[in-house]
């Protein structure tokens, strides 16, 4: 089959949705199935066999270049002569689209409250714009079917742009059990030497890509009420970002106790080395770092904005926070993960986890069906 697939830049390091583009399309391809990337940046090597339809998306336009990229990918994409179309951006028209991405919607009135949202949305372009593109992925005619990668932002949908329940199905996000599994624990102690962590101590751990949204300071702020009463508890925060303000107040409250890497060669190593795994996020429809960390046996504590509180059992594999920004309430849920840990083998068991393979498999045939309807 030939599949064209929308990706606004179809780069792997650029992000878990980037990487889930990437990942999804190799694995296509070795089916034998060709495919085509409609995007506006791409990494040679990892469009490496495929066809690739530029689109450009001109920074000039301002609030109006996603709109600008919308229309011309989704035109891209039918004229390419493909059997079925999945965009996985906003991007329209195809067959499925995939709301890995999330709603802006959402994200806004979770950041800044259903009121705050609106005044923004009013007086900020760029959001104004990126709503209004979003509601139009939903008109009729637009695309056949829709998947969440969590119930979460399935039920969002529904109720936000009332589509028919039947139109849109939950295909959870993919783990590659060949990098993220328990036996990432059995060299722990030597990766914690490595990085100058010291081996007999309780690791928490926090990692992303964005650390404003991802929740750095709720999650440092959470570790240092924890450690006024545990000495032998120490932070690592791993990952790209400005850390500057989360390093001086874990230098004043709990000196010598953190440690903070930029760049990291394999971050499941860190999953592994670690006690406990913390992302109190903003919002995320489906974070990949909840289910790569349970994967290796390491359970999770995250908020209730993050889609990816599906696999989490509060006591047997994490906790879902109820309210993100109560360091109180992280700091007691760490300190119960930490003085009965859960064994790893039984983390991973009750997470109800996905294979990256078997996430493909259950995506081809929604978009098979989808073209099918179509034709």
């Amino acid at each position: 089959m030939h599949i064209a697939i929308v990706r606004t830049e179809f780069i792997r390091t650029r992000g878990g949705a980037e990487r889930y583009a990437v990942d999804l399309a190799q694995h296509w391809l070795k089916q034998g199935h060709r495919i085509s990337i409609v995007c506006h940046r791409y990494d040679d090597k990892d469009a490496k066999g495929m066809d690739v339809v530029p689109v450009s998306r001109p920074k000039v336009l301002g609030p109006f270049k996603h709109s600008w990229f919308a229309k011309r990918a989704g035109k891209a994409a039918s004229e390419s002569g493909a059997d079925a179309i999945l965009c996985l951006a906003r991007a329209y028209p195809g067959d499925v689209l995939r709301l890995g991405d999330g709603l802006h919607q959402m994200w806004l009135e979770t950041r800044y409250g259903k009121e705050g949202a609106k005044r923004r949305a009013r007086l900020n372009p760029r959001h104004r714009e990126l709503l209004s593109l979003e509601k139009g992925l939903f008109k009729p005619g637009r695309f056949g079917h829709y998947v969440a990668n969590s119930e979460m932002i399935r039920e969002q949908v529904i109720e936000r742009f009332n589509l028919e329940p039947r139109r849109i199905s939950v295909i959870q996000n993919g783990v590659d059990w060949a990098r993220f599994n328990t036996s990432q624990r059995e060299e722990r102690n030597a990766w914690r030497s490595g990085h100058g962590i010291p081996t007999d101590v309780k690791l928490v751990l926090f990692s992303g890509m964005d650390f404003r949204r991802k929740g750095l300071m709720q999650a440092v702020t959470g570790f240092i009420r924890l450690a006024q009463s545990r000495p032998d508890v120490h932070f690592a925060c791993v990952g790209p970002g400005y850390t500057g303000t989360a390093e001086e107040l874990l230098a004043k409250a709990a000196p010598g106790r953190a440690s903070f890497i930029q760049q990291t060669e394999d971050i499941a190593r860190w999953y592994g080395a670690a006690d406990v795994f913390v992302l109190p996020t903003m919002h995320d429809p489906s974070a990949n770092a909840v289910t790569e960390s349970l994967a290796c046996g390491t359970p999770v504590i995250t908020s209730a904005e993050n889609g990816a509180k599906q696999h989490i059992r509060d006591g047997a594999n994490g906790y879902v926070l109820q309210d993100r920004l109560n360091a109180d309430e992280l700091a007691l849920r760490i300190d119960q993960l930490l003085s009965a840990p859960p064994v790893p083998d039984a983390v991973v068991d009750s997470a109800s986890l996905l294979s990256r393979e078997t996430n493909a498999d259950r995506m081809l045939e929604t978009l098979r069906r989808a073209a099918e309807q179509r034709a």
